[in-house]
């Protein structure tokens, strides 16, 4: 019987009819009526009768009746039966069999693989293959002639600078799948790294880093886990990229971490307080902030936000400068002498050192003697006690006799009778003032404390200190500070545009042991989204630190230690 305009049954469902793991359905199944025994494995049509009509005949007969065999699950017996030449009156036209859904995607799928092998071995031997893996063209300090000759020598010759930094790059992928090999077994793809929390291995990157750069492969003593270089120095941004310029997110990873500055917190304290400390160059004084037991562990996640104060400006810090000096008196004071015919400024003391970045130390000589110059005898301006030695000055003052002969030869060419008559007037004179050469030298170092004082005493700026008799007296030694943040850089030269008063409150202040540094919230004003200016950790703070010596290597970050995660994080989002 012919199935053409049949409908399919009420009870039938196209997604019943799903073969999942046959290549082949029935041509008929988009119609709701597809035969019930399906395409063949090869996907041949087999449709056909619904059954094969048996022939029974009673004992005796030769002839018989011709019987239905139709399953009862295919609908049992038919009403018609079968034809009288014993053929099935039911029959399922033939149809074309389709691919199943799964034979499809298993082609697609195929192609797709043949084709991603066809193009990775067109790239892998093709002529074009250093040029299509290359993630980025070098900076211009890691490509050129002259970092290829650097390499030279150590039998590193690669024009690209591919092999200096990836000694595979140039090997066949034979050689990459034994390298594979090897780190599936002990190094990066181990099961063992995989399955750990921070997966990534720089080691083999690092040792490239520093075979030139070994020097700089130290950050802080008591940082737990160790960095590595090409997460901060990010290479194939373009041969304009300054691999210097380190991305603020790289630094707050760590610094902006609890866990991070926790691990730090807790290393440092096993630590010998003396590895933390910052060393200055010769010369340098450093501003002395005692270190928490902790380390420098604050959260910080931007400057203008959470950095906290200098540590300069804590309160009870003070200027440890054994010079008495009034700011407020050389700047606003009314007596003041001109200098060079204007009133007296910061410059007028505090000069820029050749770099321009800090100032160089206030002289006696240059910025202070034009005003206090020591005269011994005010009818003698030229005869002044020597400064800087307790010990010269008492020596000039016990041998005036000598300095006032020498003055008047220097100066007015006296010799004979005419000199020691100059000499002795100008003795009897000074004794009518100093009854006594003790007398004198008191005065010269302690002041006199009779009117009208005078402002050239040894006392008036410094700390003098009375010795046993025989000795000079003692001068506390002036060590004015010139680094007042040891832990961070910051260049006069590049603020000269800004008066100094805008960030130092030198007019209001009237003793030395005042703290004159701006506060965070005075550079934030500038250096942060409302002033515009940039606000990078590394403008201010460098990375690398020189390693003290007697740090034990197991409190240092070890060269394989895993990566933080919080660094892992960074290294994914930076552009």
């Amino acid at each position: 019987m012919s199935t053409e305009g049949r409908q399919p049954s009420p009870e039938f469902y196209d997604t019943r009819y799903e073969r999942p793991q046959k290549d082949w359905i029935c041509g008929r199944a988009c119609d709701g009526c597809p035969c019930r025994l399906g395409p063949s494995p090869a996907g041949a049509c087999r449709a056909g009768p619904d059954c094969k009509p048996l022939l029974v005949t009673a004992p005796g007969e030769t002839k018989g009746l011709w019987k239905c065999t139709r399953p009862a699950d295919w609908g049992g017996t038919c009403p018609e039966g079968p034809r009288p030449d014993g053929s099935c009156c039911r029959s399922t036209p033939p149809c074309v069999p389709v691919r199943s859904l799964r034979a499809r995607r298993g082609l697609l799928v195929s192609a797709t693989i043949a084709a991603s092998l066809g193009v990775l071995l067109f790239v892998l031997f093709g002529p074009a293959r250093d040029h299509v893996i290359t993630p980025g063209p070098l900076s211009a300090v890691h490509s050129g002639p002259h970092f290829t000759a650097a390499h030279a020598a150590a039998g590193v010759t690669d024009p690209s600078g591919c092999a200096q930094c990836h000694p595979a790059a140039h090997q066949s992928p034979a050689g990459w799948a034994a390298a594979t090999v090897r780190l599936a077994t002990t190094g990066t793809l181990s099961p063992a790294n995989l399955l750990a929390h921070d997966a990534r291995d720089f080691r083999a990157m690092d040792a490239a880093c520093q075979s030139c750069h070994t020097p700089h492969s130290f950050h802080q003593a008591s940082e737990a886990r160790d960095t590595s270089c090409s997460v901060c120095h990010l290479e194939h941004q373009g041969r304009a990229q300054n691999l210097l310029a380190v991305d603020s997110t790289h630094c707050t990873a760590c610094h902006g971490s609890a866990l991070e500055m926790g691990d730090a917190g807790l290393l440092a304290r096993k630590l010998d307080p003396a590895l933390l400390e910052k060393k200055l160059s010769a010369g340098r004084v450093g501003f002395p902030v005692a270190r928490p037991p902790e380390g420098l562990t604050s959260l910080i996640t931007s400057f203008a936000g959470d950095h906290p104060e200098f540590r300069a400006n804590l309160p009870g810090n003070r200027d440890p400068n054994a010079l008495a000096f009034n700011h407020a008196l050389h700047l606003t004071g009314p007596n003041i002498p001109l200098l060079d015919g204007q009133a007296l400024d910061c410059r007028s003391c505090h000069v820029p050192d050749p770099t321009g970045a800090l100032m160089q130390p206030v002289k006696f000589a240059l910025h202070c003697q034009s005003c206090h110059g020591l005269p011994i005898d005010p009818t003698t301006p030229s005869l002044v006690v020597p400064h800087g030695s307790p010990e010269n000055a008492r020596a000039f003052l016990r041998a005036l006799p000598a300095a006032y002969s020498d003055d008047a030869v220097r100066r007015l060419g006296l010799a004979g009778k005419p000199l020691r008559q100059h000499v002795s007037a100008k003795l009897a004179a000074l004794r009518d003032r100093h009854p006594s050469g003790e007398e004198l030298e008191r005065k010269v170092f302690f002041g006199d404390p009779t009117p009208p004082a005078g402002r050239d005493s040894c006392n008036l700026c410094h700390v003098v200190t009375a010795a046993p008799a025989g000795a000079a007296p003692f001068i506390a030694p002036v060590r004015p500070v010139d680094v007042w943040l040891p832990r961070a850089r910051f260049d006069h030269a590049r603020h000269t545009q800004i008066d100094c008063v805008s960030c130092h409150a030198a007019p209001a202040s009237v003793a030395t042991s005042d703290v004159l540094m701006p506060a965070k919230n005075t550079c934030a004003s500038c250096h942060g989204p409302e002033g515009g200016v940039t606000d990078a950790c590394t403008d201010c703070h460098g990375y690398h630190n020189p390693r003290p010596a007697g740090l034990p290597t197991t409190t240092a970050a070890a060269a394989d230690a895993p990566l933080p995660a919080a660094l892992q994080r960074a290294l994914a989002l930076a552009p």
